[in-house]
């Protein structure tokens, strides 16, 4: 019976699925039978690429079910004779194939949209690539088309939620490109960039840009990008040995085309808005915030446990306020200090590209402007950036090739303060007086936090830069099948900071003598060089090898010089005359240096086109670590099997695509980028003075420890995958499961303070990442008219550390963001604490006072119940900054001319120190006369028994246990409604394309997390975690 009732329940869903699947056969039978007694006539036309607008030659273009059949030439024109009523099929590498039924019409335009999930899609591997068919590893790739969906300023964001495993966190949410955290396959080593551990576990991955190792991809526009390839698994990073250990990520620019000169010009213009920012008190609120603020410095002061005595209504506002803030209130000021140093901000994006070539030779040139205006007044960031590239057969056997890429960008911070300013300040104060001039103090009771217009106006804080990366290469193939190649590839970045905190600012406060001026100049130059010998052979048909042998040379330099001077008499000169200050505060210089030397080979070997085996191995020496330690080898061996190959497979229709893939890899982490400097293996000196008697004298010290045994970071992976396809890859996807070691953990071990140094880096012990990765592409609806696809991933990720050497269980440290432990059986860098167990309640007063509590105050739970609360039995596990699972969701849909998309993305199970509740919510120093504005949010009183949060002025000792949330989300983060200009007008106009759109970037986020952005709640931002919603509208041109 409930087989039967089953099978009843899912005929209506059979039956859609077979109406959605069967649209475009029954139309084609019913116009094939209506035109079937016309004689052949000449059809012709041009076949574009749907996304750039540029000509295809080369598309293959077949009448279905014979051999009659044509090739665009060079302009992508096209002419075949047809019968009405026949099917056109077009098809290209790369491309979906696509079919046109021959009606009356005799031109046609056609245009040809990129196969992301086609199985002869290239991937690209490193120092090679491969048909995605015969992959081997757990490789993602994120195409141009939806990079450009994005619209992002940032390269870095935009691969946010689009590549399972993949996670990216930014830093803060200023303008232009920023910082972030990118982890592969979650936390993979636990240090981070600070000496002590760093508040979030993990190191980014490694970013090769056109065959160059870059530090970020922040200098990028991200219009400029091709594609990226992810390499997820360590057999298929393990041909970047030790840099490989947090994945890969591979860019590839815009490279020219065979065919004549293409002009693109892609731009957005927009404005952002602050939206979702946290309630504060207006000024009429703020009265009784004030009242139940004196009631609560009357509970904790309370010694007797009489709680009942103290009123709001009995508190008088007079002993707290000033007869100016007494005024203020009766003429009615409420000021929104925020409002005030707020606008709308504005971005713009600019690019232009021209590309073509002959057969012999193909180039590409580009220009882009981009800018960034942000929402809190003295922010904004500009980027211009330059590209070339040529590549060119001089001779049958001799290629040359040479790409550029330079960036100026520069970056104005504006205020430190403003936005906490903002926050902070009661709404009773007055921006202006009765002149309307600026008071730079708004009420003469507030001596701490200053006017933030005052901040706006006279805090700067410039970064800026310029970045060129080169790559010049000379390749030879000496017969069929081998060629040699050589590729030298410099990066040089020049960094100026200027930064300058005038007299009329929070960090000044109108002292002269606080005023200071700081510049920082950083150059870094490094090259990679590499020498590359491939080999291909198709030994039968059957059998065939590919081969692939490395030499490449890495060297890294970098300088650094600052100074900071300090009391200014005029504030006209910012930073631009250090001459003008008359206290020098610091100064200093640094140098560093480091190379690595590595020796690669792979192997490749095709059997039937079923059967495929990778082995490769890398052989690294890194000049940071010491005699005995400088050299470590880096296997892999990864495994395919194409089940859609055999026999048995042929005889059905369910699915186009199937095969298997085992791995396993190790690749190495050598400490850089972790704290970890080129010296860090070394005893190092450094400098000081002493006292003798009346004067002093210079003296040497040893200020850094040895650790002449400090050896590579290990890790090793299994990856088990499952790549497949059903209904001529209607739907197509992968599912992956791995299990990643990590061996010999560097990390920053403390030292006791009798030996008189902080601590020394050592391998300290082993960790490992467990997870499933799942992608899912489906063409839901695929007709002439009517097109709706959709893309959809999913990752989970379980950390742990398995050991820690030196018979320790734990290690216990403090960093930005609360106290951490990398705790045996715990995920890496968890959070450390006392659990949050409610609000004491006033009838548990007696209670609360065996803990030294009192009503209104954050209770915490006693977990070994011995009747008091102590660091070393009470704390525990709190939770991880990393997301358990993450998602991503995007759907397009094409009907005729117009194309609508949308994004959602989500990251779950994150646990933090939320950074707003700590230092924003009820942030005053215990003196209510000067009480700060508050959070407004249902707290607790005695008339309102809650245990949503604390009473405001008695939160207790163990008022940060609340302030540890999950910061879990789902954000919608773009909507896309674009139109494009049929061909027979864009024809007319004498242009390819013609794409009119228009965008809402994060227009929604859902979230219990109540504070700034959830995405880096945990962070010291100063008030620059906001969120922000982008409206935009833009152009796709090309002719």
């Amino acid at each position: 019976m409930r087989k039967l009732l089953q099978l009843k329940m899912l005929k209506p869903l059979l039956f859609a699925i077979l109406v959605l699947l069967g649209t475009e056969v029954g139309r084609a039978a019913i116009d094939l039978n209506f035109y079937s007694n016309y004689e052949p006539k000449s059809i012709s036309g041009v076949v574009y690429d749907a996304t750039t607008g540029e000509t295809l030659p080369g598309v293959t273009v077949n009448i279905k079910g014979s051999s009659s059949g044509t090739i665009s030439d060079l302009d992508g024109y096209f002419q075949i004779e047809a019968e009405p009523g026949s099917v056109l099929v077009f098809s290209f590498i790369g491309y979906v194939t696509q079919e046109v039924i021959i009606k009356d019409q005799t031109s046609l335009s056609i245009n040809m949209e990129t196969d992301i999930a086609s199985l002869e899609e290239v991937a690209i591997i490193g120092y090679g690539k491969v048909k995605r068919s015969n992959l081997t590893g757990s490789v993602s790739t994120i195409s141009s088309e939806t990079l450009e969906q994005t619209n992002k300023v940032d390269a870095a964001s935009s691969i946010q939620g689009q590549v399972a495993g993949v996670t990216v966190q930014r830093t803060d949410n200023k303008p232009g490109s920023g910082g972030f955290n990118i982890r592969v396959r979650g936390s993979n080593t636990i240090n981070s960039s600070s000496g002590n551990g760093g508040y979030s576990p993990g190191q980014n991955p490694l970013f090769v840009v056109d065959g160059i190792f870059v530090d970020d991809i922040s200098f990028l526009n991200p219009a400029d990008i091709e594609r990226m390839d992810v390499l997820k698994d360590a057999a298929s990073a393990a041909i970047y040995g030790s840099r490989g250990t947090n994945g890969v990520v591979i860019i590839q620019t815009k490279k020219g085309k065979e065919g004549k000169l293409s002009i693109r010009y892609n731009n957005y213009v927009g404005f952002k808005e602050i939206y979702n920012l946290p309630p504060v008190f207006d000024g009429k609120s703020y009265i009784p915030f004030l009242r139940d603020v004196v009631v609560g410095n009357q509970f904790a002061a309370n010694k007797d446990g009489n709680f009942n005595q103290y009123s709001a209504d009995a508190v008088n506002i007079e002993d707290y306020l000033s007869e100016e803030e007494l005024q203020n209130i009766a003429n009615g000021v409420s000021t929104d200090w925020v409002d005030l140093i707020t606008r709308h901000g504005f971005q713009q994006n600019h690019t232009l590209d021209l590309s073509g070539g002959s057969e012999n030779t193909i180039y590409a040139a580009g220009l882009g402007y981009t800018e960034d205006k942000g929402t809190v007044y003295g922010e904004d960031f500009k980027r211009y950036t330059l590209k070339g590239n040529i590549q060119s057969n001089l001779t049958d056997w001799l290629t040359f090739g040479y790409d550029n890429y330079v960036t100026l960008a520069t970056t104005n911070e504006g205020s430190l303060e403003a936005f906490r300013s903002a926050y902070r300040l009661k709404p009773i104060g007055r921006p202006y007086d009765d002149n309307g001039d600026l008071l730079f103090l708004p009420t003469q009771k507030e001596t701490q936090v200053s006017n933030p217009i005052f901040d706006t106006r006279n805090w700067t804080k410039e970064n800026k830069y310029i970045n060129f990366i080169g790559n010049i290469s000379l390749s030879v193939k000496p017969f069929e099948g081998l060629s040699i190649t050589t590729k030298f590839a410099p990066n040089v970045k020049y960094t100026r900071l200027g930064e300058y905190r005038g007299l009329y600012t929070k960090s000044s406060i109108g002292n002269q003598s606080s005023t200071r001026a700081q510049v920082d100049n950083y150059l870094d130059y490094s090259y990679t060089w590499d020498n590359i010998v491939d080999y291909n052979k198709d030994i039968d048909d059957n059998n065939s090898i590919a081969a692939t042998f490395v030499y490449s040379r890495f060297l890294q330099e970098n300088e650094s010089y600052e100074i900071q001077i300090r009391n200014f008499s005029s504030d006209d000169f910012l930073f631009y005359n250090l001459g003008a200050g008359s206290n020098v505060n610091s100064y200093g210089s640094g140098f560093s240096k480091q190379t690595l030397e590595s020796y690669t080979a792979r192997l490749n070997y095709n059997l039937m086109d079923r059967y495929i085996l990778t082995l490769t191995g890398r052989y690294d020496g890194a000049s940071v670590l010491s005699k005995g330690n400088k050299w470590a080898f880096f296997p892999s061996a990864s495994l395919a099997y194409r089940v859609i190959r055999e026999n048995f497979m042929s005889s059905q229709n369910v699915f186009s695509d199937l095969k298997l893939r085992l791995s396993y890899g190790q690749t190495g982490n050598n400490g850089i980028g972790g704290g970890l400097n080129p010296l860090g293996t070394l005893s190092l000196l450094n400098s000081s003075y002493t006292n003798l008697g009346d004067a002093s004298a210079p003296t040497l010290f040893v200020s850094g420890l040895a650790n002449q045994d400090l050896s590579w970071e290990r890790t090793s992976e299994v990856n088990i995958g499952l790549d497949f396809g059903f209904f001529n890859n209607r739907l197509t996807g992968s599912v992956d499961v791995y299990n990643r070691n990590i061996n010999d953990i560097i990390f920053f071990r403390p030292l006791p303070t009798a030996t008189g140094f902080g601590g020394t880096f050592d391998n300290i012990g082993e960790s490992r990442n467990r997870g499933i990765e799942v992608g899912l592409n489906a063409k839901i609806i695929n007709n002439e008219d009517f097109k709706w696809t959709t893309n959809l991933n999913f990752a989970s990720n379980h950390n742990e550390i398995v050991n820690l050497y030196g018979n320790n269980d734990e290690i216990i440290f403090g960093a930005q963001g609360g106290t951490f432990i990398h705790r045996v059986g715990e995920a890496t860098g968890s959070l450390y604490g006392y659990k949050y167990d409610g609000i004491w309640q006033l009838d548990e007063a007696e209670e609360a006072a065996k803990y030294g509590q009192k009503p209104g105050q954050v209770r915490v739970v006693d977990i070994n119940g011995d009747g008091q609360i102590t660091e070393q039995e009470d704390r525990a596990v709190l939770g991880n900054p990393l997301p358990k699972w993450t998602g991503g969701f995007t759907s397009t849909m094409n009907y005729k001319n117009f194309d609508f998309s949308f994004f959602v993305y989500t990251s779950q199970g994150m646990t933090i120190q939320s950074n707003f509740h700590s230092s924003r919510a009820f942030s005053y120093d215990g003196e209510p006369a000067r009480l700060w504005n508050g959070y407004d949010t249902n707290y607790w009183t005695p008339t309102n028994p809650t245990n949503n949060w604390f009473q405001p002025g008695n939160g207790g000792h163990y008022q940060q246990a609340i302030k540890y949330m999950d910061v879990s989300f789902v954000k919608v983060g773009f909507m896309t409604l674009g139109y494009t200009l049929p061909a027979t007008t864009t024809e007319k106009l004498g242009i390819k394309k013609l794409r009119l759109y228009t965008t809402v970037q994060n227009p929604f986020t859902f979230s219990d997390y109540d504070g700034w952005d959830p995405e880096n709640a945990g962070r010291n931002t100063y008030g620059a975690a906001f969120m922000s919603r982008t409206y935009m509208a833009g152009l796709n041109f090309s002719f």
